[in-house]
Parts: C-alpha cells; structure tokens; sequence
C-alpha cells in the first residue's frame, strides 16, 4: 500500500501539499488518504490556509510601506479565502476569470455596505443583497462563488462601517487578496487532476480492505450497520473519482476504460456487502470470509493481491482499475460522440423570497437582541438556506448549525483561557483553525460552524474584545437566525421533505431510464454514452440521498426505520443498474450485438415499473423480500434479466416508502 500511495505522487515537481503529506508518519498519512478521496478537502483546505498566511503577510508589508493599519485591508481576508474555497478549476483562464469576477463582487458589495450608514437603508439593502444572490446561486458556474463573496463582504461592511475616505485602501486589499489566492493556486498547491484521481485510487484500495475485513467478520447473514458504512465509504470514493473524469484531459469520454474500471470496482463491492448481509444470495461461506480477510490483508501490506473465489473478481478489477490509471486519453473517441447541450436551469423565485424574508426576520431579531452583532443571526439565515430545497433540510442545517456553534464556544472560551492574551499564540491556532474551517466546509456542516466560532474567538482575543458574554450572545443571534429560518421555511413557499424527495425519486426513475436506453439500444452498444449515463444516475442518486437526510436527526424508531429501509432500496437500486452496466459490457466484450429477448423483456418491465411509478399517489406493494439470486457473471444475458427485475422491485420498494403514510414518520411529511 505504501508503494502505491507513493505511485500517487509521481510524475511532475511535487507540490507543496504532496511534500508536507510524505513527510507525515506512514499510519497518519494512510489514514489521511483514506478519509480524503482525491485529498481534495485536504487541497481546499491547505489552499484556503496558506492564501490567509500570504496575504496576512502581504497586507502587513504593503501596510508598512505605505503607513496604514492592516485592518485597512481587512477585506483582503474574505476575498482571498473564498477565492481558494469556492474555486476550484483547473483551467488557469477560468479561474482566473472567476476569481476576478468574485473579487469585484466582494469590493462592489463592501463599498455599498460602507457607503449606506443609514440603519434601515443598509438593512434593507442587505435583505436585496441576500435574495437577489440566493436566485443567482440557481445558476452555477461563477455566479455560486460571486453569490457567497457579495453576502459575506456586505455583512463585513457592516460590521465594520470604515471611514468612507480609507475605501480606496479597502480595495488594494481586494487586490491583494485575488493576487495572494492566484499565486496559492497556481504554484503554492497547484491544480493536478491525474493526481487527485491516483489519491482517489488509492483511498478506494483503503476502504476496500476495510469493507472486506469487516464483511469477513460476520459469521452469518445480518444487516450490518459497519458493512453498511464501509460500503458507503467505497461508494463515496469511487463517486469523487467519477467526479474527476471531467477534470482530465479529453474529459469524460476520453477515459472510457478508466470509468468502466471504477464501475466493476463499485459493483463488486457492492456485491460483497450484500452477500454478506444475505441480501442477494446464502451469505458468504466459510471460504469466502477467509479469502476476503486474505485479500484485505494483502491491499493493506501492498502484496500481489490473491485471486480466490468471488474476492479474485475484486482483486482482478482493482488490476484493472491500475491499469487504465495509466492509459492515455482517447481524444478520438470522445470527438465520436457529440457533447448533449447544457440542461436549462429552471431558475425559480422560493430560494430568493425565502433567503430574503428569513433574512429580514433574522435582522428584526438580532437587532432587537443586540444592534451591534446582529449580523451573526443573518449569516445563519444565508448558511442555512445555502443548498437546501425542503423545510426538512432547513430543520436540520439550524440544529447542526446552533450544535457546531455551541461547541465552538465551549472550545473557544478554553482557548483564549489557556493562552491568557499571547498573540503570537493566537497567530499561529488562526491558521490552523482556518484549514479546519475548509477541511469540513460543505461536507460537514457542524464541523464547519463549530471552528467558525473558534476563529471569531480567536479574532475577538488578538482585539482584546473577548468575553463570554460575547460568546454567549454568538450562540444567542445564531439561534435567533435559526429559528427565523425554520419560520420562514415553514410558512413562506413551503415545501416538505416528502414532496422534495418525490421530486428527486422522479429524476432517478428518468435516470435509470436514459441508462437502460443506452445499455439496450436495440442497436450497436455506444458504451461512451452509456458511462455518461452512468454519471447522471450517481448524481441524482446522491441527491435522493440528501433529500430524505433530515431524517437522521429524528430520534424516533419510526424514522430510523423509514430512513434505514430507504437507503437499503437505494443501494439495491445503486446495485442493480451497476450490474446492468456490468453485463451489457461483458456481452458487447464476447461480441454480442443485440441483448437476448428475456434481457429485452425485463428491461422493457422495467421501463413500464418506473413511468407507473412515477405518476402514481401510492406506489403499489413490491413483491416479497426475498433474497435475490447471486449474479453468474458466466452468464452476462441471465444477470442482465435479473438485475433489470431487481431495479424494479427496489425502485418500487423505494416508492412506497415515499408515498405510503403508513409506512412514513409525520415528521417526514414536514
């Protein structure tokens, strides 16, 4: 394993990150591979804490030169932040032009902050500011990163309502802090796409000696919260590294052996973890358990990994998956198939009416509370309406918020005790804190609010200006924001989990659709455009996942059990389609032109299943839960049959859970 993750950093001058990662001890680097897939939170991370480093360093130098107090260029923070963690292209032009475009945003929303001293016009402003970026966000590209630079830069004007004649210096900082996260992109932790996708190869060899040695621990058939987990770990890093197709060179279709790769590992892992549990087929025999320890041994000490029963087949797909990580791009094919337009964005006003009344509420709120930090209970508001589409998803992003902020004053009070006022103390934890902050950033929403709170102690301690009662009043204006949100979420445009999930099982049955009309076309196989439907299937079944996630946060048994019963049919489901792609591409491998007439039959039942599935107000009862048979991977045409009646019965399964009160927890329908 310790030659393979090497093997991951070859090629080209190393970077600054692959440095200080070799430098670690073997164990902390294996498990920092493993927990990041492709090290991209990791890059985000040291990016966003070695740009605050140079421009803290820059704006001191400049602050000299010229005579001014560094908090002349306190812009200069946010913007060269956010440059580092809301941009991520590797094409040097586009993010360039991004960068650009955000830091103009941060300085145009700064000085109109600065410029409105009026209370009530600026708050009004402000709740303009927030909707209008909020209906902005809707259409990706520069404008999601422009959108969180304009909210944060005009709540920082706010805060700190500067002399209107020192502006000007306000935007040498906005300079300054572009440069400084140009310069950190471009050759302090530059951009290298075959890089990030070896780190993620190497994190998928990881999780999966885990899920093998914990499927290997069961003695007998059973549902298994650590195989469930392990599995899900193997997914989430095979789904970044199917992410960072797009990023290499040709794109996604010019890696075609590479995506295939990924896909047999995924459904073989899947395979396992279901046999294991007994879901498909008799469990894993005696024999099997023992290989599949022998196997996780092996991708552990980075031996030749044994080829022994049903963990060969694994074995021989991460062979592959090495392989293809070294096989040129196919430029040639991916010229064959013309690129679909871009989807239209349906932009649509409830983000923009919601952020802007929750907003409005939140200033009344936090005003009423405290004139000066009242901007803490607005920033919850635009945090939390950030990616959330149900009052469910609103719901559960204010207690994660309100829970990471409580703990990070607990923390935060410890600290500034512990260093008792030294500054150099505090100079070198603000970084630290800073890499945190973007290590869990979206990911881990809980996290992220928790070391927020830790570098606004640490501010208010470098100022002098720390104490708890300001921390205290922190968690107070926050949970002001908080409820203001579930308020307005739950009156304003209203929209239940239930009804967001539907919509999002919706776009999955048109997913698997679009992939079993590329997998059977009644016609020559395309399997350039079959792995681009693969793609589409993961997205929108990663956003299923999210919908039905507030879920978690009900500590009730009727919730866990309808959120536990749900993601068993999604991976049925993830499982299924996996093995349709599996076994399309081992007929069209044998020179199978056109699917034998029961695969034909099953995949046009399947067709049928989804469209009544789609329109129906209760889903029909799904057919017994039976364990299902093991795939004969001899036999491709019988696997793709059975794989195609096995998406049918889970998506119905999933259907029901989604539309059967009975079945639902009232909390789901919120």
């Amino acid at each position: 394993m310790a030659q393979f993750i090497a093997s991951a950093i070859e090629g080209g001058v190393p970077t600054l990150l692959t440095l200080v990662v070799n430098a670690m001890p073997w164990p902390l680097r294996r498990r920092l591979v493993r927990a990041d897939p492709g090290m991209q939170r990791t890059a985000r991370a040291s990016r966003a804490m070695f740009a605050f480093l140079l421009t803290l360093a820059t704006a001191l130098l400049v602050g000299r030169v010229v005579s001014v107090s560094v908090l002349s260029f306190l812009i200069a923070f946010p913007v060269t932040v956010f440059c580092c963690a809301a941009i991520g292209d590797d094409e040097t032009r586009a993010r360039i032009g991004k960068t650009a475009a955000l830091a103009a945003a941060a300085g145009a929303a700064f000085t109109l902050s600065s410029l409105l001293h009026t209370p009530w016009i600026n708050h009004a402003v402000f709740i303009l500011v927030i909707g209008a970026m909020a209906y902005m966000r809707q259409y990706a590209g520069p404008w999601a990163p422009v959108a969180i630079a304009a909210n944060v830069s005009y709540f920082f004007g706010s805060f700190l309502k500067p002399d209107p004649t020192t502006l000007h210096w306000q935007w040498v900082g906005v300079v300054i802090g572009a440069a400084c996260a140009l310069i950190v992109h471009q050759l302090v932790v530059p951009h290298r796409p075959w890089r990030r996708m070896r780190w993620s190869a190497a994190s998928i060899r990881m999780r999966l000696a885990h899920l093998l040695r914990t499927a290997a621990a069961l003695d007998a058939p059973e549902e298994s919260l650590a195989v469930r987990r392990s599995l899900r770990g193997v997914a989430d890093a095979v789904r970044i590294a199917e992410n960072e197709l797009e990023n290499l060179p040709g794109g996604r279709l010019a890696h075609r052996p590479l995506a295939e790769a990924l896909i047999r590992t995924l459904v073989l892992a899947e395979r396992l973890a279901l046999q294991a549990k007994g879901v498909i087929g008799d469990g894993l025999s005696a024999e099997e358990r023992a290989a599949a320890k022998r196997l996780s041994a092996a991708l552990v000490a980075n031996d030749e990994l044994p080829r022994e029963g049903d963990s060969g087949d694994i074995a021989d797909a991460l062979n592959e998956l090495e392989r293809a990580l070294h096989l040129p791009p196919d430029h040639a094919a991916a010229r064959s198939v013309d690129a679909p337009p871009p989807a239209p964005t349906n932009a649509i006003l409830r983000p923009a009416v919601q952020s802007a009344a929750a907003a409005a509420l939140a200033i009344i709120g936090g005003n009423a509370l405290s004139p000066e930090r009242w901007y803490w209970a607005v920033i919850t508001v635009f945090v939390m309406f950030t990616g959330t589409y149900s009052r469910g998803q609103a719901l559960f992003k204010s207690l994660q918020r309100t829970v990471g902020t409580l703990g990070g004053i607990l923390v935060a009070m410890a600290i500034v005790w512990a260093v008792n006022g030294d500054t150099r103390a505090v100079i070198i934890l603000m970084p630290v804190a800073i890499f945190c902050i973007f290590y869990a950033f979206l990911q881990a929403y809980t996290w992220m609010a928790f070391w927020i709170t830790i570098v606004v102690g640490l501010l208010f301690s470098s100022f002098g200006e720390f104490t708890d009662r300001l921390m205290v009043l922190r968690l107070e204006e926050t949970a002001i924001g908080a409820v203001a949100g579930i308020v307005v979420a739950a009156l304003v445009l209203p929209r239940s989990t239930a009804a967001h999930a539907r919509d999002q099982f919706n776009d999955l049955a048109d997913a698997i659709d679009k992939v079993i009309d590329e997998a059977l076309p009644g016609g020559p196989l395309n399997r350039l455009t079959l792995t681009a439907a693969l793609h589409d299937f993961e997205t929108t079944l990663s956003d299923l996942r999210d919908a039905i996630e507030p879920l978690r946060l009900i500590p009730l048994q009727r919730a866990t059990e309808q959120r536990s019963r749900l993601h068993r049919q999604l991976v049925l489901t993830s499982y299924w389609v996996h093995e349709i792609a599996l076994a399309v591409r081992q007929l069209d491998s044998a020179g199978v032109a056109q699917a034998p007439a029961p695969a034909a039959e099953a995949a046009t039942a399947l067709h049928e299943r989804l469209k009544r599935l789609r329109n129906a107000d209760t889903a029909p009862e799904p057919a017994e839960d039976d364990n299902a048979p093991a795939p004969d991977d001899t036999s491709p045409a019988a696997t793709l049959a059975t794989a195609c009646h096995g998406a049918a019965e889970a998506m119905t399964a999933a259907a029901r859970l989604l539309t059967d009160r009975s079945q639902q927890t009232r909390a789901f329908r919120f």
